[in-house]
């Protein structure tokens, strides 16, 4: 049975709740968008009970971003005082004594969806929604901070984070923004990421990710069950430049305070970076180095095999970069030379030796 919602204008129809009844039965389900009520016809028979569950695309009660009572009423004037209710994320399972007599129930809360309102929602989002991202890029956001918009005609949850701030929990319905701290400061590169689910089956949810007027990363999702996941970078502060970020080091070390971590930045802070030919070095490098390292350290966060694996791997040249805090690099010539030294150093670790080993064992077989 499908049953029908209505309206002053007109009546559609969405499917029925899931449900299990003793002592009577369904004989339909009603809409009504003015009073935000889901009714229930019944053919009572003896004392029973009505367990369903409703859908929070269907129907819902709350206050903000919290779930508050249904109001239910048995035969219109009977109110529950209180009833048995299991929710999640997704819906909300409700347990409603029935009486011989009771013909119909009412259920009301303070929204009501139906499959029809939602896909002309859906026809018009992408429309709507380009034009409110570009009033968005209109307005200021502080230096250093970037903002996480978020566009849905439903419920969602998820997460958000970046260099500046630790991994946030978030959860919400419709529109909402977020400022948070992204920050590239002189030789340090600052990321985010943001992952978005809409738990519900119908609907749109759109998640953008704005910075100094400009969109830094955006996703889009209609699908049943959406996800959403961006990441990108921060941009840099005035005066600052991007890059240097020890992205590799901290995955593998765990925090931007490991004594491995530090090592790599004061060398390139102290040394490296107060040198024309050092900070030429230190761009080339960056170059090459965020175009795989956000990868990598991804990678290190999900799969702890392949963590140890990169740290057995990079140790070799950490320990030979704590040689440089041993010697004075405060000219040209000194950073030139030591760095052609250590280059050498590390070819001979990461490709002599091997040769070496690999050209002995085939020797003695």
């Amino acid at each position: 049975m499908l049953g029908s919602i209505i309206a002053p204008t007109f009546a559609q129809q969405f499917k029925d709740p899931e449900y299990t009844i003793r002592g009577a039965e369904i004989l339909g389900f009603e809409i009504d968008i003015e009073t935000a009520s889901l009714t229930i016809l019944l053919e009572p028979r003896a004392r029973g009970e009505l367990v369903i569950t409703l859908p929070r695309n269907l129907i819902d009660a709350r206050d903000g971003f919290d779930d508050i009572d249904f109001d239910i009423f048995v035969s219109s004037s009977n109110k529950l005082s209180s009833y048995d209710e299991v929710k999640t994320s997704f819906d909300r399972t409700i347990t409603i004594p029935i009486k011989r007599g009771n013909d119909e129930i009412i259920i009301t809360g303070t929204h009501v969806f139906s499959f029809a309102s939602t896909q002309t929602v859906r026809d018009t989002q992408p429309q709507t929604t380009e034009k409110r991202i570009a009033d968005e890029l209109t307005k200021d956001i502080p230096d250093g901070q970037a903002k996480l918009l978020i566009y849905s005609d439903t419920r969602w949850t998820g997460a958000y984070q970046s260099t500046t701030f630790d991994f946030t929990e978030i959860s919400g319905s419709y529109d909402e923004g977020i400022i948070f701290g992204c920050e590239s400061t002189f030789g340090r590169q600052g990321v985010f990421g943001a992952k978005i689910q809409k738990p519900s089956t119908d609907g749109y949810l759109t998640i953008v990710v704005i910075q100094n007027h400009q969109i830094i990363a955006q996703g889009s999702t209609q699908e049943q069950m959406g996800e959403i996941l961006i990441n990108g970078n921060c941009a840099a502060a005035p005066g600052g430049i991007p890059g240097g970020g020890c992205l590799i080091a901290t995955a593998t070390y765990g925090s931007e305070l490991a004594p491995q971590v530090q090592l790599l930045r004061e060398l390139r802070d102290n040394q490296l970076l107060n040198t024309e030919s050092g900070s030429a070095f230190m761009g080339l490098f960056n170059d090459v180095y965020y175009s795989f390292s956000p990868q990598i350290a991804d990678l290190e966060r999900e799969n702890p095999a392949f963590k140890e694996l990169v740290k057995i791997t990079i140790t070799p040249l950490l320990t030979s970069l704590s040689l440089l805090n041993y010697v004075d690099m405060d000219s040209e010539e000194s950073v030139l030379g030591y760095g052609i030294s250590l280059i050498l150093l590390n070819v001979g670790m990461y490709v002599g030796i091997p040769a070496i080993v690999i050209v002995g064992i085939r020797k003695k077989f």
